[in-house]
């Protein structure tokens, strides 16, 4: 009877051992081919899942979509476009507008003003997209917002020192990497806007696209297999129990 137990477990062990190793095979080859078709592709998102109803009736929630990188020059109005949005923020010191984005070269943007250098660390997003929490810092130091918080609050004026600053803009995601699927209506020389096709207006970030957010347009959709990967973000707890909306319309409406 010990021998057969011994032997039970040898092989639960085993098969364990198996398991893991061909998941871990599983994640590095499909790691590795997402490399090669970014590359081929010209795009560091050659696959993407739609996580919102922001494109209904054309593009459902799971529907896993192709990337291709597209040259600026090249999109044209009415392409469905995958790109990213930097933290950012539009502030003013004493009257005088200020403007820090993040981007893949700097990660912590600055700009001097009559309160020192003002470096941006980071832009928490709001469920409602109108009141972000900003934090920045001056000459090194962070910046109190009031009380025991770190953080400003868009649209609020901070008395400092002799100094007057106020937040006018501040945007950012949720998800980091998650980047929005939208259809371009209007292409101008340095910059492009988009809007959601089950969306009644554009969301804040869309107005002024910039070609280095860009990673490129859709080309081929897979209905709906996008499913698991957004259940297990569920299940991860990247969306909570309110997720974060990303788009005007709670529900596809194809009317």
């Amino acid at each position: 009877m010990g021998k057969y137990r011994k032997a039970k477990k040898y092989v639960e062990e085993s098969r364990f051992v198996d398991e893991t190793y061909f998941l871990l095979l599983s994640v590095v080859l499909a790691y590795g081919l997402l490399q090669t078709l970014g590359t081929g592709l010209g795009t560091e998102k050659p696959v993407v899942t739609v996580i919102s109803t922001s494109m209904c009736p054309a593009l459902q929630v799971g529907d896993i979509l192709v990337v291709k990188g597209e040259e600026f020059n090249s999109i044209q109005q009415g392409d469905v476009v995958v790109y990213n949005v930097p933290d950012q923020v539009r502030f003013e010191v004493n009257g005088k507008e200020y403007y820090l984005r993040e981007n893949k070269t700097n990660q912590t943007p600055s700009v001097s003003t009559p309160l020192g250098t003002v470096e941006l660390l980071d832009v928490q997003p709001s469920r409602d997209r109108s009141n972000d929490l900003i934090q920045l810092e001056i000459d090194g130091e962070k910046l109190e917002g009031g009380g025991s918080s770190d953080r400003l609050i868009e649209g609020e004026s901070y008395k400092i020192g002799e100094n007057s600053l106020s937040v006018e803009y501040a945007t950012s995601l949720p998800f980091d990497g998650v980047p929005i699927v939208h259809r371009v209506v209007e292409k101008r020389e340095n910059s492009l806007e988009t809007l959601g096709d089950n969306n009644p207006q554009q969301i804040e970030f869309e107005e002024d696209i910039k070609p280095g957010q860009i990673e490129g347009t859709t080309f081929l959709r897979i209905p709906r297999i996008g499913l698991v990967k957004i259940l297990a973000m569920d299940f991860l707890g990247f969306s909570g129990d309110q997720p974060f909306v990303f788009d005007n319309t709670p529900t596809c409406q194809s009317g």
